[in-house]
């Protein structure tokens, strides 16, 4: 059984929202929190 998400973002600050929109746009399963 695979892994739902590559990555976890924990807050949606703007450094938790940089890093979530570059690991989807590199192709990641992100879940942000």
């Amino acid at each position: 059984m695979g892994a739902a998400h590559d990555a976890i973002v924990v807050g949606a600050g703007l450094a938790g929202l940089v890093a979530a929109t570059e690991l989807a746009g590199a192709g990641r399963r992100v879940l942000l929190l």
